[in-house]
């Protein structure tokens, strides 16, 4: 009964609705009202039977035998059960697999999950890629600020803008202030360097850092949750006082001390399963000896896993997904069942997966229970998850926001674009003369070393440029290893989130000087970047690469995101350079 109305006459009328906060054009939705559901609400009631009214995008009325609307729309909820969306707090939107955020969003919604957080996006990116998601059928997406110690895990990529760096208590309440104006909603700490008992350790953060990094956070209203997979670091990041780990706490067996800190400090606990499962997929070439390391990790995650679930300490729901081939939406559904086959019961972790980790991401008294006044983001299946959690997977609807965005595991209506609409490219790139150092787009310049430690050192400032002006002086130290390289990149818009169209100019001009080396110069576009090696000396030249010059492929000068310049020679090499006028011409 209930498929065929949502195949009927309500799905001819939600296709022309669009989703609350995910496209554009929003219209006030009528009360929709599901009657004689079974109702599992996430606040550890046991399930019952009711009927629920949605007015407005939040659940107005919770009861039975509810007084209908002559412009309600009604479904007949009779044989499925209606719980709370999932809420994942541990998402990395990083492209895996070469799909798109639309793509994302969309694997997301399927697997029911209607809130995730965004670990993997620069600060500058945020304002921009909430603009692309309000084009988006998309989950609710929390954008979180990533920071982490010098020498430690997430710090070893050479991208400092994305992750922040913090030693001390100082620089900890410096960053958390800095990326303020950026409006994350919640900070991840990269705050334990142990590498899972297989190569060097990074280094970890000191307590006095984290500490420091919560209590500005929690001032501003941040949620803070780490990276943290040791014994000794799950007890630095509860003395800390972090709102969440949110990943498996496997070097060895905890105790006693590890329960009573995270007890007494409140501390969730998302332990990541999915993405530390040994599937086949992922282990069949592994030797014996390669796979007792994992067996042993394995153990003591399941034991701790176990101990903190009977200590009370509430449980949430994190995958790591779209890292280490850990699939989107679908390890959402895979942690359900793997936090029951670690010992937590199915109603344990139906309630981890959806009210608790809405409180961990400060979105408690929003969302993640079906209650009167919350955002009814909610999923239609067909069986019993309470009882059997892989139930959970028999999803026949999904609403965001009081509004039906999937119907039978396809999208209800048409989704946004794979990347934003392109902009015409403004002639000026960057003459390096603004004040505030962004440049001409309003863009903050970036810099591009080689990931890993030692990696190549980059200082950019801007000089008086001899006869009047500003030109910008790059000075590299490069790493002692194979293929180190340093640029200074200009983004043609914050975040190189929005492409630009500069197909009516014919190249790139710019002004430049250097120390006889050869040096190169790269123009990224959509499908790549196209590398265009030359020359400097001491002396001014003017120097244009025309777009003719780098057709191919991985080129198009009608989706371009940012221009590159300076070197990549031999390791322990140094070298300077110049820059000026940045134009398209």
């Amino acid at each position: 009964m209930l498929k065929k109305i949502l195949s009927g006459a309500l799905g001819a009328a939600l296709v022309c609705l669009p989703v609350a906060g995910a496209l554009p054009e929003q219209t006030t939705a009528p009360t929709t009202l599901i009657r004689n559901v079974m109702i599992f609400d996430g606040t550890g009631k046991a399930p019952y039977p009711a009927d629920v009214a949605i007015t407005d995008g939040r659940f107005s009325a919770i009861g039975r035998n509810l007084p209908g609307d002559k412009q309600a729309t009604v479904i007949d909820g009779k044989g499925a059960s209606l719980l709370p969306g999932l809420t994942d707090v541990h998402v990395h939107w990083t492209g895996m697999g070469g799909i798109s955020r639309a793509e994302t969003a969309t694997l997301l919604l399927t697997s029911g999950v209607t809130t995730a957080t965004d670990f993997h996006s620069a600060p500058e990116s945020f304002a921009p890629k909430r603009q692309w998601h309000e084009q988006l059928v998309s989950p609710h997406v929390v954008f979180t600020a990533r920071t982490a110690t010098r020498g430690g895990h997430g710090a070893d990529w050479g991208d400092e803008n994305m992750t922040r760096l913090a030693n001390t208590p100082r620089e900890g309440k410096g960053i958390v202030a800095e990326l303020a104006p950026y409006e994350p909603q919640v900070i991840k700490v990269f705050a334990d360097g142990w590498r899972y008992g297989s190569g060097i350790n990074n280094a970890t953060i000191n307590i006095d850092a984290l500490a420091a990094i919560v209590t500005e956070a929690r001032s501003l209203g941040m949620p803070v949750v780490t990276h943290t997979v040791t014994v000794d670091g799950a007890k630095t990041a509860a003395e800390a006082g972090v709102t969440a780990i949110v990943h498996a706490v496997q070097d060895r067996k905890l105790d006693t001390e590890l329960l009573d800190l995270l007890k007494a400090s409140g501390t969730y606990y998302a332990p990541t399963l999915a993405v530390y499962e040994p599937r086949a997929d992922k282990v069949s070439g592994n030797t014996q000896a390669q796979m007792q390391p994992i067996l042993r990790r394995q153990e003591a995650s399941r034991y701790n896993l176990q101990q903190i679930a009977e200590a009370g300490i509430p449980i949430a729901l994190g995958t790591d997904s779209g890292i280490s081939a850990t699939p989107f939406g679908e390890s959402s559904l895979r942690e359900l069942e793997l936090l029951v086959d670690f010992g937590l019961t199915p109603s344990q972790a139906l309630i981890a997966g959806t009210a608790n980790s809405a409180r961990v991401l400060g979105l408690g008294d929003d969302r993640g229970t079906i209650e009167t006044g919350k955002r009814a983001d909610f999923v239609l299946v067909q069986g019993e998850p309470w009882r059997n959690i892989s139930d959970y997977r028999n999803i026949t609807s999904v609403y965001v926001d009081g509004r039906q965005v999937v119907r039978d595991g396809t999208l209800t209506v048409a989704q946004g674009p794979d990347v934003p609409p392109a902009v015409p490219a403004n002639p000026l790139i960057d003459d390096f003369e603004r004040p505030d150092s962004l440049t001409a787009g309003g863009a903050r310049r970036l810099s591009d070393v080689e990931n890993g430690f030692p990696r190549s050192t980059l200082i950019t400032q801007t000089v008086p440029r001899e006869g009047g002006g500003l030109a910008l002086s790059l000075s590299a130290d490069l790493s002692d290893k194979e293929s180190p390289r340093a640029l200074v990149v200009l983004p043609l818009a914050p975040g190189s989130v929005t492409p630009s169209d500069a197909s009516r100019f014919q190249g790139v001009r710019f002004d430049v000087r250097g120390d006889d080396g050869t040096y190169r110069a790269d123009i990224v576009s959509g499908g790549g970047a196209a590398v265009h090696e030359f020359t400097a000396g001491p002396a001014w030249q003017t120097l244009e690469i025309p777009f003719d010059s780098l057709a191919g492929e991985a080129f198009s000068a009608e989706s371009l995101y940012a221009v590159r310049v300076g070197a990549a020679r031999a390791g322990g090499e140094t070298f300077w350079l110049e820059l000026d006028n940045v134009t398209f011409y």
